[in-house]
């Protein structure tokens, strides 16, 4: 019960101030065999590498595990929170309430427990263990990107029916700065889209024609004889009706993409069918702070950055470090974790 109430101490919600972990990029977790230290951006070791674990540096401080346990190290080395936390998260800036200020004082902390079974508490830059955590815990605040929204709501429709168009009105739309609107209908079990002055929009050759909506913007996704394809909202097909499978993302630089498979080879496509990824690969996902894991034959990972760098793919994992980040977290095929920059320089040895 005590550690239940302190965790209810822990959400404070503060709308004036913004609560953000700052990862610190000028020193870099640096793995030799099974041993962490940190180097600098072109390799140079800076701390010895002799933890078990390290973590980035965030406010001048990086958890490292000794033994068993994490403590905390300055940009010297030093270990100036001693090693007795079983789990240790990065410090990063808060506010504490204040009946005479606004907006609270600024504090620095971090989430860590003493124990396996313990809730996380706020820990000061001393290793202090705060009464009230500033903020909302980092794991209880989803960071990952709203998916694009496929609409699927049924309305009821008693528009005309003018000289048998259509069969029945599933659903309709607006295009920003038009009047007109648009009805997705049904004939003869085959989907198309008229407007309100009755003109054909898109042929009801279709199985299915559903909105998309991503980045604002407004898109009809078709399939035809079990294949996908994209048109814009006037009807005008942005990406033919090829492929076998296809997923738009909204990007983290707030750019749409397609990523499509065709022949067992998948692809990424812009909204306007330029291709982004144009040699094809086993599988493409996309990472939620931006660019692309691609996936080879063999099930090693690459990853393509939207600024078109590349990875090729000779690990287990990858995962991009933070959004924005050129560093990448990947995973040997031993399994072993090591950080990589975005030009594939390896910041480990084994």
């Amino acid at each position: 019960m005590k550690f239940k109430k302190i965790m209810m101490f822990c959400i404070i919600l503060l709308s004036l101030k913004s609560i953000a972990q700052t990862i610190d990029y000028s020193l870099v977790p640096y793995r030799k065999g099974d041993k962490w230290g940190f180097a600098d951006a072109a390799r140079n070791i800076v701390i010895t590498p002799k933890y078990n674990d390290a973590q980035w540096f965030s406010e001048g401080l990086a958890a490292v595990k000794v033994g068993n346990k994490w403590g905390y190290i300055n940009k010297m080395g030093k270990l100036v929170i001693p090693a007795k936390f079983t789990v240790a998260k990065s410090f990063r800036k808060g506010y504490m309430p204040r009946t005479n200020k606004e907006g609270g004082d600024s504090i620095l902390f971090a989430g860590a427990s003493t124990t396996a079974n313990e809730y996380e508490r706020c820990i000061t830059t001393k290793g202090v263990i705060l009464i009230k955590c500033p903020a909302i815990n980092e794991n209880s605040v989803a960071e990952n990107r709203i998916p694009v929204q496929t609409k699927t709501t049924q309305k009821t429709y008693s528009l005309p029916n003018n000289n048998g168009l259509f069969d029945k009105v599933v659903d309709d739309y607006k295009i920003a700065g038009n009047d007109e609107t648009y009805y997705i209908a049904q004939k003869n079990n085959m989907y198309g889209v008229f407007n309100s002055k009755f003109e054909n929009i898109v042929p009801f050759e279709y199985s299915s024609v559903k909105q998309l909506t991503s980045n604002n913007n407004l898109y009809l996704q078709v399939q035809k004889n079990g294949m996908y394809g994209i048109m814009n909202a006037n009807g005008q097909p942005d990406i033919t009706a090829d492929y076998s499978n296809m997923t738009i993302v909204n990007g983290a630089n707030n750019i749409d993409y397609v990523i499509v498979k065709m022949d067992g080879k998948t692809y990424v496509k812009d909204m306007m069918n330029n291709d982004i990824i144009s040699s094809g690969f086993a599988d493409i996902v996309y990472d939620n702070n931006g660019g692309f894991v691609v996936t080879d034959n063999n099930n090693m990972r690459g990853f393509y950055f939207s600024d078109k760098r590349m990875i090729n793919p000779k690990y287990s994992d990858v995962r991009i470090v933070n959004k924005g980040s050129n560093y990448l977290q990947i995973k040997t095929s031993n399994g072993k974790v090591g950080y990589i920059n975005a030009a594939g320089d390896e910041y480990f040895v084994e």
